[in-house]
This record gives C-alpha cells, structure tokens and sequence, in this order.
C-alpha cells in the first residue's frame, strides 16, 4: 500500500497519468468536494489542468498511516505557482500552498477509492481572485 501511494504522489508531481492504471483498479472512484466519479477518469483530467495551471506544482507527502490492511491516510501538502488560467482567470504568477488529507481503500494491492478532504475555497483566495 505504501508504494501504491507514493507511486500516487509522484503521478502528481511527474504528469503521468499514464501511470495511474498501474495503481487503481478498474472500478476505482474518486471523490472530492468539486467533483466524484471514476478515478483514472477524474484523475487524468485534474493533473493535466494542475499543471497547466501550475507549471511548477509539487506534492508532498505530510504523513502516511496505514489504519487496516486495506485502508491508509495521505496528509499532503500542494505548491505551486500560478502560470496559467485558471477557471477562466488568467495568471496571477502567485504561489499556493494547499493542503489536504486523503483517504484511500484497497483492494488486492490496487486503489479502489479515494476521498479526498481540503478547502478548495483556498485556490481562489490564495491568487487573490475572490
């Protein structure tokens, strides 16, 4: 399960969501408080927007706890500048700092579900256009 979630990570740092099928299963969900579906789906499409919004996006990994044998907690941390639109703003070239806590099930060492918990309200206040 480790390995699972730091492969994770690092698909969000690199931007290769050709790599997200290596740790999900087929009927894998995903769900946050903007959006909840499929997770290579969902997925796919919200690293790609991240770094076209945030060319030089980082995560890191918080804490990781592993509660069963089929169950963890990400604590993560996102950085990142502002270099792109971002829901129809332009640039701010100001930088973010997010953080969020995630929870992931598994099954056969495959993620089967995420939920993921932060304040997505700090986008908008961070660059300043709210």
């Amino acid at each position: 399960m480790t390995e699972a979630v730091k492969k994770y990570v690092s698909i969000w740092n690199s931007n290769d969501i050709s790599s997200l099928e290596d740790i999900f299963s087929e009927e894998s969900t995903y769900w946050d408080a903007l959006q909840e579906g499929e997770a290579i789906d969902l997925l796919s499409g919200s690293i790609a927007s991240t770094h076209r919004t945030f060319s030089d996006v980082l995560f890191r990994i918080i804490s990781l706890k592993t509660i069963r044998k089929n169950q963890a907690f990400l604590a993560w941390q996102m950085n990142g500048t502002n270099t792109g639109e971002f829901f129809g703003y332009p640039p701010t070239g100001k930088k973010i700092e997010i953080r969020g806590l995630d929870s992931l099930t598994f099954k056969s060492g495959r993620i089967t579900e995420i939920k993921s918990f932060y304040d997505s309200s700090l986008f908008a206040t961070q660059l300043g256009i709210q």
